[in-house]
């Protein structure tokens, strides 16, 4: 089966201590410090106990979505990458059809296989 924007990467970005997280924050206060910096809101929030998926929007501005997986573990955030298309103009409804079409909420449930090179799916 062909999949819409062809294979998906994670591209770890950085860990939540190089955001200047404290190693006692919760899982709340890492998002929302990630969010700070990028000067966004969270769209969606998909919280599973090891991961959480995350749709990241300029406020105001429809169609500007990133997705993004947070490793609640390793406290990794990886940039969410499409072989095919945009990957930074998403809508809330582009971003649940992409959660269904590519099971994007098994990876948060399960985000320790996640390297630099994970790929799924073909282009």
């Amino acid at each position: 089966m062909s999949l819409s924007r062809g294979a998906v990467s994670f591209q770890p970005l950085f860990t939540s201590g190089d955001i200047g997280v404290r190693d006692d924050a919760t899982v709340e206060q890492i998002v929302k410090s990630f969010l700070w910096i990028g000067e966004a809101i969270a769209e969606r929030w998909i919280e599973m106990p090891k991961g959480i998926l995350l749709l990241q929007s300029i406020p105001g501005r429809d169609g500007s979505g990133a997705i993004y997986l947070y490793d609640r573990v390793r406290q990794v955030f990886f940039f969410v990458n499409f072989a095919d298309g945009r990957d930074d103009s998403f809508t809330a409804v582009e971003f649940d059809g992409l959660v269904n079409e590519y099971d994007l909420v098994s990876f948060a449930a399960r985000p320790a296989g996640l390297s630099p090179l994970a790929r799924v799916g073909s282009a």
